[in-house]
């Protein structure tokens, strides 16, 4: 049975998830545009 706590851990790691998934994203992005520059 979750109870309060147990709900509270679990959103925190999706924001923890997020955070690191739009970390990820964003370098994604970055080192595509500058291999992109360098290679033009």
């Amino acid at each position: 049975m979750m109870n309060e706590h147990d709900l509270q851990e679990t959103s925190n790691t999706d924001s923890h998830l997020d955070a690191f998934a739009a970390v990820a994203l964003i370098l994604i992005a970055v080192i595509t545009a500058v291999i992109w520059v360098s290679n033009s």
